[in-house]
């Protein structure tokens, strides 16, 4: 990080009041603090963070004096090679800012094939953390033993499946793939049958009473669930927010293979998907709020790529319907070397389920000559691109050590409400990029590589976020290359163009401290109905552009506010 990004970071601390979750300062004034090494692992294993030696929390996030801060890096490098298993590589500097210097640490989380990372002298059962808010928490024995069994190929899908034989399968599906295999493989056209399925992965060995595997039962089996019931999908379309007529619009497990069980989920969500008219030079069209090209991989994803391990075989995969969003959520986290932010570049994939991926690549899907997965490493990248020509925000990934969830927004990125809202932040906005990021600030988080996707050089992308955080309509969280940027909680008020002059759109605020000479924030937060939290991070915002004054200690609850801004019209100077 540079002095610029240091002074970023600095400014939405305070305004936040608190720190992030993937941020963690220490002051470091009194000794080296040992202790960061818990919140390192932490960030290794989760999603990376950012660490600043040389930082007060407790006084407004100042920036202390630190004796001999070259001494804090060396000490910091050699924590994370010796202390850490497996040594983690962390890029460190030393930044000048606001008269002072600041250690900075940006760790990169962890690939799959690395985690759990731990703190040596404690052992991997006691020295694994995750970041949960703005803390550390141990791993639990589950946690550490599915990232265990990430680290090499699983082979859960060859597991064989007591009580099921050939006799089991759909036989249709079964010779329409032993069609199209046989026709691409002499070692397979020129064998019987059940050696053809053995080698295909099928059967579990080479005789014509073999059990099945697990990813033979998976993909031709007439009902997998009798052997795993909560190896199926959930499905559950919810009504729109404060209606009370039903909880769910409509809600369904489905049960089957997995090539029903894509061909019933995508079924059910296009009976529950609203079309909206679209006028070309060939006349009117109508596209549904989401195509069902780019659900219907979220769909295959989920099901090739989940854990299969005896862990989570009794977790099903959850598709969550809402009027704003279509939610997909499968056991397991990313696999192999793979992090977040390489989702969506051609040819990162790393497949879980080998046999499984294979399987599906020569299976058909039900009444239909398209295959269910291409195995091509295509999934994601076909997902952005679907959302990018359809004008709709790109999906977001989020990767736990439990789940992988794909979220899909069903509105256009940048429709009439959006420019609506856009105009209503009075923000300078040059170029189209600046308002496309702002447009997926509001419905996630924007990173550079999400604004080249659109079609944003590289040095517009790296300017963009920059612009929109100095005019706090943004935060920045992660380091270098990691770096999300989050829509400050302020713009996300409604504002009115006759309201123009106030402050991050904390409009009840302000009334209220219009009203009254001076106030506290819990007193604030009573009046206007705001939480405590984003009462703080307004008065922050307000505090410095200058039309609000503080009296007391940043931290204490007594401290008190008055509007110095500009005059009220209803009530004389202010």
């Amino acid at each position: 990080m540079d002095t610029i990004e240091v002074t970023d970071l600095l400014r939405t601390l305070r305004r936040i009041g608190g720190e992030p979750a993937d941020v963690e300062v220490k002051n470091g004034a009194g000794g080296f603090p040992t202790s960061v090494q818990e919140t390192i692992v932490a960030f290794a294993n989760t999603d990376g963070g950012t660490v600043l030696i040389g930082v007060d929390e407790s006084d407004d996030f100042a920036v202390v004096t630190v004796p001999d801060i070259a001494s804090y890096r060396d000490s910091l490098v050699a924590l994370t090679r010796n202390a850490i298993t497996p040594p983690l590589h962390v890029v460190t500097d030393i930044v000048e800012v606001e008269g002072g210097l600041v250690l900075v640490a940006e760790i990169p989380p962890a690939r799959a094939d690395q985690k759990p990372v731990y703190v040596t002298a404690k052992g991997v059962t006691f020295g694994a953390y995750l970041r949960a808010g703005d803390g550390d928490r141990r791993m639990s024995q589950g946690e550490i033993g599915l990232l265990y069994g990430s680290r090499t190929q699983p082979h859960y899908d060859t597991d064989v499946v007591d009580g099921t034989s050939i006799d089991t399968l759909d036989r249709e599906s079964v010779l329409r793939t032993l069609q199209r295999a046989r026709a691409n493989s002499a070692s397979l056209a020129r064998v019987p049958e059940h050696v053809a399925l053995h080698r295909l992965g099928v059967l579990s060995e080479p005789r014509t009473d073999a059990p099945l595997t697990l990813g033979g039962l998976l993909t031709f089996g007439e009902h997998p669930q009798q052997h795993f019931p909560q190896l199926m999908v959930s499905v559950v379309v919810h009504p729109p927010e404060g209606e009370r007529t039903a909880r769910f619009l409509d809600n369904a497990t489905l049960r089957g293979p997995i090539p029903a069980l894509v061909a019933d989920a995508l079924a059910m969500l296009r009976r529950n998907l609203a079309a909206r008219a679209v006028m070309s030079e060939t006349g009117r069209t109508d596209r549904l709020e989401y195509p069902l090209e780019a659900i219907r991989e979220v769909l295959v994803n989920a099901l090739l790529h989940r854990d299969y391990s005896p862990l989570t075989r009794g977790t099903q995969v959850q598709v969550d319907l809402f009027p704003d969003r279509l939610v997909v959520r499968s056991p397991g986290g990313l696999y192999g070397g793979l992090v977040e932010d390489d989702l969506g570049e051609e040819g990162t994939s790393s497949s879980r389920n080998a046999v499984l991926a294979s399987l599906l690549s020569d299976t058909y899907m039900p009444g239909s000559a398209e295959l269910v997965a291409e195995n091509r490493d295509s999934g994601i990248p076909t997902m952005i691109g679907l959302a990018r020509t359809h004008g709709l925000p790109r999906p977001t990934f989020r990767s736990t050590v439990t789940s992988f969830v794909v979220t899909m927004d069903r509105s256009e990125l940048i429709g009439p409400e959006v420019r609506a809202w856009i105009g209503r932040l009075h923000a300078d906005l040059p170029t189209t990029s600046h308002e496309i990021a702002l447009a997926m600030l509001r419905t996630g988080y924007v990173t550079n590589a999400m604004l080249r996707e659109w079609g944003a050089d590289q040095l517009t992308a790296t300017r963009v976020p920059r612009d929109l955080v100095a005019q706090g309509l943004a935060n920045r969280e992660g380091g270098r290359r990691y770096a999300r940027y989050f829509l400050d909680p302020s713009a996300r008020d409604d504002r009115t163009e006759d309201s123009a002059p106030a402050i991050g759109g904390a409009f009840a605020l302000i009334a209220a401290l219009r009203v009254t000479d001076s106030i506290t924030a819990a007193e604030l937060a009573g009046s206007t109905a705001i939480p405590r939290n984003t009462v703080l991070r307004h008065l922050h915002t307000m505090i410095e552009q200058g039309v609000v004054a503080a009296e007391g200690a940043p931290r204490s609850p007594k401290r008190r506010y008055r509007w110095i801004g500009p005059a009220d019209p209803g009530r004389g100077s202010a």
